[in-house]
């Protein structure tokens, strides 16, 4: 290849195109992420010191455990998205996330509050899903990359937005219940209104091989792609284990290795700028390399961040650590999400999106269950280390499993073109 060719290669990648978000359809989704992830994060902050004021925390639990439930229910959905096409679902995801937290502003019924849990549930369920099989359905694989990672970038900044302004809100509003009801009415009209931003369907939105899978048994799933199913329920199981083991006792370790309890909170917002920050510059970043070399090296410096943290005896180390470890936990987030889109057959993408889910909301629940019995008997230092080679090992298996895919999705071919001339 001639040096005129080569410099002709370099700068065909590096146009502005390329850098752009050429897919139709795009732009919106990525609103609509920020839109969604703004309401829910704006309610979730509310919704528990709402229900606090008026002593009614058990009602709180059976929402947020009947939501939990729900989300088990991320397969079936995503048989639907095979059968339906992303967009029915996301609509469908939409009006019922946001009917469940219009549900929240009734305190004082148990009925309700599981109703809320249940209907919110599968709600945001058909909304990742949605998100998800969108990205396959309607990108090539050089294309996912910065649709993902703005995607997790708005995602962040919705977190981090309707975290820091739930609680001003509803003292701006009003004090007492007006506030906090205002404050929920506000987040689910926030999530509604992202109905107008959810991209247009193509004239032949469903083919007729994926409504020919999505009309499929689970059992056909499991039989004809046995491995990658298989495969991908595991992997989801450990990453909801290990995520539940660790994250919800985040603010105990940081207080127990001598951050004061007031700069707890601070600590675990810079912790969520730094992973904002790393959503800015990821796209650029995964362009350029292997998803699986990032996932391998991103989720090794999370096991080693980890480690420290089981280990600090130092109130700033610790802290530190917490910040590297959230940057390098949305590399490995947002490389993931590109292995499977990649790996995943389009006609299936939503059967194998909802076992991913439901395997780690499985993960989770056994997680939250088995970690406090942990922390009661080994203490923090020995329960993060436990945490620490959960790590490790998915660091290991997720490229090993993604890896092998593409081996013999390579070789494929070839021996088919092998049979056909013997």
């Amino acid at each position: 290849m001639s040096k005129a060719e080569k410099a002709s290669m370099r700068s065909s990648r590096a146009t502005p195109s390329n850098r752009s978000l050429p897919v139709p359809g795009a732009r919106r989704i990525v609103a609509y992420t920020f839109m969604f992830f703004t309401g829910m994060w704006l309610s979730k902050t509310v919704h528990p010191l709402y229900f606090n004021t008026h002593d009614d925390l058990v009602n709180f639990g059976l929402s947020y455990t009947a939501m939990a439930i729900a989300g088990t229910t991320s397969v079936f959905i995503g048989r639907l998205s095979d059968r339906w096409g992303s967009r029915a679902v996301l609509i469908g995801g939409t009006v019922l996330y946001s009917a469940g937290m219009t549900l929240r502003i009734v305190h004082d019924s148990a009925v309700v509050a599981v109703a809320s849990g249940l209907v919110a549930g599968v709600g945001a369920s058909s909304v990742f899903i949605g998100l998800r099989t969108w990205t396959l359905h309607n990108t090539t694989e050089e294309q996912r990359v910065p649709i993902v990672s703005r995607r997790e970038f708005m995602n962040q900044a919705g977190t981090a937005l309707g975290m820091g302004t739930a609680g001003a809100l509803a003292a701006f509003i009003g004090a007492g219940d007006r506030g906090y009801v205002c404050v929920l009415l506000l987040a689910a009209g926030c999530v509604l209104a992202g109905l107008f931003l959810i991209p247009p369907g193509r004239t032949s939105t469903v083919s007729a091989g994926r409504a020919k899978a999505g009309g499929a048994g689970f059992a056909t799933v499991f039989r004809e792609h046995r491995g990658l199913a298989l495969g991908v329920v595991g992997l989801g199981f450990l990453m909801g284990s290990y995520a539940s083991i660790l994250s919800p006792y985040l603010p105990l370790l940081l207080a127990e290795r001598g951050v004061p309890v007031a700069l707890v909170g601070v600590v675990l917002a810079v912790a969520s700028v730094v992973r904002l920050t790393a959503a800015a510059v990821a796209g650029k970043y995964l362009r350029e390399r292997s998803p699986l070399a990032v996932f391998l090296v991103s989720e090794s410096c999370c096991a080693a961040a980890t480690l420290i943290l089981a280990l600090s005896v130092s109130p700033w180390l610790a802290a530190c650590a917490l910040a590297v470890r959230g940057a390098f936990l949305l590399g490995a987030t947002v490389s993931q999400e590109l292995l499977q889109l990649n790996a995943f057959p389009g006609a299936l993408a939503g059967v194998l999106f909802g076992l991913v889910q439901s395997a780690f909301l499985a993960g989770d629940a056994l997680g939250g269950a088995v970690g406090g019995w942990l922390y009661h008997q080994l203490g923090s230092s020995h329960t993060v280390l436990i945490a620490t080679g959960l790590t490790l090992a998915n660091a290991l298996l997720v490229p090993t499993f993604y890896g092998r895919l593409r081996g013999l999705a390579e070789t494929a071919p070839e021996r088919q073109s092998a049979h056909a001339t013997s």
